[in-house]
């Protein structure tokens, strides 16, 4: 059984506080009304089953009459306007009769064998029993409302502290049952906070595994050709080995550095108009030397221009590393094919590189967009940080990045930005 919370005492109180004074006002107002010499038990039936007939209907009026224990010189009964009886017992001579319009719209006959406040002697007042059955039923009733909205939010702080405590699949919603409200919608949102959580922080450790796996590659190859070094001073390769080592960390520091920055938040970019087709004229001129040496040709077919507030060099990043990963994997003496065109509107504009390469498996076309993400047959070309690059910088900017098969073979990524 859970320990009552601070949330649920002040709740409690503030319901029973409203409702007991509600009642106790309400029992004021009928015993200062009813002081005189009348029958004060006949008058608060009238009155009561008035208010009941107005409010809730002959059927409620009905009921009250039923419940009623009358002395057997007094009687109230309800006509239609027709003289039929519908409630209480027949008066035939009624010492008061008031016409009331019901909550179904009947004009109704209230009548009495008394008149209201004119003597009668019989029972006193209402006595301290219904204060005491009113403060006992808002206690109830207070009781069960702050219970009902405490529960839950301690269920949701008991699910924060363990997801603070790193225990990420911790879940709210299922100890809501069938409740359905806008703190079931907060359970929600907690369960898919943990989840995302857990996502981030195995995708950190991913992500950290891979990178001293990376590190730990060229820093062992130098470490054998330093020792070779020392083994034998005249061998020069070993400095040569030394230095493709040490250029390749660099390298990958300095692509981890950028998908350090791309993953950051959108806003901390700094953004300048630019023509995104003329930066992709530069892109495919630089790109056409690599492309050369293997004999193959980049051709770029675009619109005119097309101008956008972006960060230049985080899309000219993202923009190389797609089509010279193209370049690498075409077919010698082929074509890979950068197409960019605008919306019929202007408000967003899709490029695709193609290329005419053995493509990609279909299970691996949304994974080679994550770090170090590499085919088996590339395990030795790069470090598989250029498209995870490349999609990071198109979010970013708030666009899409979507790899698919061409029918004839190769790959074509579709990178779509918005004006």
């Amino acid at each position: 059984m859970m320990k009552p919370s601070r949330l649920f005492w002040k709740l409690f109180l503030a319901f029973w506080l409203a409702t007991s004074l509600t009642f106790f006002v309400g029992i004021g107002i009928i015993t200062l009304s009813r002081q005189g010499p009348g029958n004060p038990h006949l008058d608060t039936i009238l009155e009561s089953e008035e208010q009941l007939l107005r409010q809730f209907g002959v059927e409620a009026g009905k009921q009250l009459l039923q419940v009623w224990h009358h002395p057997d010189d007094e009687a109230i009964a309800v006509y239609d306007s027709g003289g039929r009886l519908l409630a209480g017992l027949p008066i035939v001579n009624p010492a008061f009769e008031r016409t009331v319009i019901s909550k179904e719209g009947l004009t109704l006959s209230l009548r009495s064998t008394r008149v209201p406040g004119n003597g009668g002697g019989g029972e006193g007042g209402p006595g301290l029993m219904p204060l005491l059955i009113g403060t006992v039923m808002s206690a109830l009733f207070s009781s069960f409302m702050a219970f009902y909205l405490a529960w839950p939010l301690a269920y949701l702080r008991r699910a924060m502290s363990d997801v603070a405590q790193g225990r990420f699949e911790t879940r709210v919603k299922p100890f809501m049952g069938a409740r359905r409200d806008e703190i079931v919608d907060l359970a929600e949102d907690c369960d898919r906070m943990a989840n995302q959580l857990k996502l981030l922080v195995d995708a950190q450790q991913h992500l950290l595994h891979d990178i001293s796996h990376e590190l730990r590659s060229p820093l062992t190859r130098m470490q054998a050709a330093i020792g070779l070094l020392h083994q034998n001073p005249s061998r020069a390769d070993m400095v040569e080995r030394i230095e493709r080592e040490s250029q390749r960390m660099d390298t990958l520091i300095e692509a981890l550095l950028t998908l350090a920055r791309v993953q950051g938040r959108p806003e901390s970019i700094a953004r300048e108009p630019v023509d995104i087709i003329e930066l992709l004229h530069l892109i495919v001129e630089d790109a056409q030397f690599e492309a050369g040496i293997k004999g193959c040709r980049v051709i770029l077919e675009g619109c005119p221009s097309f101008v956008s507030r972006v960060s230049g060099e985080l899309l000219y990043r993202c923009f190389e590393n797609v089509i010279r990963n193209a370049v690498r994997h075409t077919r010698a003496d082929s074509t890979v094919l950068v197409m960019a065109e605008a919306s019929p509107a202007g408000h967003c504009l899709t490029v695709r590189i193609s290329d005419q390469g053995p493509g990609v498996e279909e299970s691996r076309l949304q994974r080679i967009f994550d770090p170090f993400e590499r085919g088996v047959s590339e395990t030795g070309s790069g470090f598989g940080l250029g498209l995870a690059i490349a999609s990071r910088a198109v979010e970013m900017h708030g666009g899409s990045i979507k790899a698919s098969n061409l029918a004839s073979g190769g790959l074509s990524v579709a990178i779509t930005l918005p004006l």
